[in-house]
């Protein structure tokens, strides 16, 4: 499956759904903005609306205690959030909050419902994006079962530079860096082993620090410590040409 094509919630509907469907979900389509570290949604609030991405940056997690909080994924431009609030009492079980100055459009939950609801092909490739999500969550999940410290952190890196890629004018650079506190979250370790993870990894070759961004240095080593191929994109899904 294209994970790039296959979080571009307004490219699908203009691709799955019917014209008169377009047209209404552009009539109850908003845009707010929200600033660095401004929650966008939060856990337990009721799901009345789905959210995607216009610009900027997103993590999506959940606090499992005041203190332990768990990153389920980021999101950046044209992607989905706030999906994670379907089920039987349409609850969000997440949180996401802009890691960036972000916009955000907005459509009501009751609008998307119906859109999936009119739309075979639409609902078909959203339903893909669900399993798809679920099976990379339970990948990341089972690997750092068998990884040291140094091999999570190595991921929560790899994870970064997937979700929000590389400078385009300065090659291996990451074009946004995580925090070290957001790094931690991710690897399930603390502030400091990421700082000693982050000191190793770099002795080693595999990536440089400065400041406080970081630089893909050998992108092969990252791969490997981290059980993944090079080509981290998943195989297109084949979509039946059949119009609504």
């Amino acid at each position: 499956m294209n994970s790039a094509e296959l979080k571009q919630l307004d490219k699908l509907i203009e691709k799955f759904c019917a014209p008169e469907w377009r047209e209404l979900a552009q009539q109850h389509t908003t845009t707010l903005d929200f600033r660095k570290g401004e929650l966008i949604l939060k856990e337990g609030q009721k799901a009345e609306n789905i959210f995607m991405v216009k610009q900027g940056r997103v993590k999506v997690f959940s606090n499992y205690t005041d203190q332990i909080e768990v990153i389920v994924r980021f999101a950046t431009d044209g992607q989905v959030i706030g999906h994670r609030g379907f089920g039987e009492d349409f609850t969000f079980s997440i949180s996401a909050v802009a890691l960036s100055d972000t916009s955000v459009y907005i459509l009501p939950m009751s609008i998307f419902q119906s859109l999936l609801k009119a739309n075979n092909l639409f609902c078909y490739y959203f339903m893909m994006f669900f399993a798809e999500e679920l099976r990379r969550s339970e990948r990341m999940r089972k690997n750092q079962l068998n990884m040291s410290v140094k091999q999570r952190v190595a991921q929560a890196i790899r994870m970064n530079m997937e979700s929000f890629g590389l400078n385009e004018s300065d090659p291996g650079l990451l074009s946004f860096t995580l925090s070290r506190r957001d790094i931690a979250s991710l690897a399930g370790t603390t502030y400091e082993s990421v700082i000693r993870s982050l000191a190793e990894l770099q002795n080693d070759g595999i990536i440089g620090i400065e400041g406080k961004k970081l630089r893909i240095t050998n992108i092969d080593a990252l791969c490997a410590m981290t059980l993944c191929s090079k080509d981290l994109s998943q195989g297109p899904i084949e979509i039946p040409n059949s119009s609504n």
